[in-house]
């Protein structure tokens, strides 16, 4: 996996790195949240851990970045939180602020490199986004994915909403499809380009991409009463969430 750290202490730096190349993972640690907002700009991770347990600094930091983090990418990234000790209202309001799970000092290694690999076999469970994903052939990609209204038939190239076809050009299909598969997550508009308009100039994908995605929020009447809002975020690219 790839994971970036937030941890402004070198001690803490040396523990996570060690911990974690013992599983085989890559981490890149930063020592600032805005290093590392920038960093996320440009690049994907796996999983984010935020260490706030060294000082007050370090823990405005990393409420700081999760909350960037909630409001930028949505929920589509794991994000464990590194505090001191197990205060109980502390914990709580790290995962009412975002945090998918909180570790206490002292954080050992065998422990943090568990605890990090179970966060990600979680994340990773279809189930535990909105929708179900009925399973196709094995290996294969889901041959359907139903969240809320919407169904999509990826062997049909179709979408329904309330049960009612909806036509969606080629690459307005294509495009829904890689919003849906990501629900919840910030979908970056070089992703978009490159799935969907792989060979188009520049000057093109730009205009291309913001027609499509205007069509199809129209046709798929992605708002609020559906259950469903687009979100266009600025410089980067768009995020499908629910909403309830």
């Amino acid at each position: 996996m790839k994971i970036a750290a937030l941890a402004d202490n070198p001690a803490r730096v040396g523990m996570l790195k060690h911990a974690l190349h013992r599983g085989g993972h890559a981490v890149n640690c930063f020592r600032c949240g805005k290093s590392m907002t920038d960093a996320m700009q440009g690049a994907r991770f796996d999983i984010l851990l935020l260490d706030r347990a060294d000082s007050a600094a370090s823990a405005t930091a990393a409420c700081d970045v999760l909350k960037w983090v909630r409001d930028t990418l949505g929920h589509g990234v794991p994000v464990m939180m590194l505090g001191r000790g197990d205060n109980e209202a502390q914990v709580a309001a790290c995962l009412a602020a975002g945090a998918d799970a909180y570790v206490g000092e002292p954080a050992r290694g065998a422990e943090l490199l568990a605890r990090v690999e179970a966060l990600a076999r979680r994340a990773a469970v279809p189930g535990m986004r909105p929708g179900t994903v009925v399973p196709g052939t094995f290996g294969a990609a889901p041959e359907h994915l139903v969240c809320g209204v919407y169904r999509f038939s990826t062997a049909e190239r179709q979408v329904w909403v309330r049960g009612e076809p909806v036509a969606l050009a080629p690459k307005e299909y294509a495009l829904a499809l890689l919003l849906f598969r990501n629900l919840g997550a910030l979908v970056m508009r070089q992703a978009m380009i490159r799935q969907v308009w792989p060979n188009a100039g520049v000057g093109e994908r730009a205009r291309t991409v913001d027609s499509h995605l205007s069509r199809v929020r129209t046709k798929l009447a992605l708002w609020p009463r559906n259950g469903m809002m687009l979100r266009a975020i600025h410089r980067l690219g768009s995020r499908l969430d629910t909403v309830l």
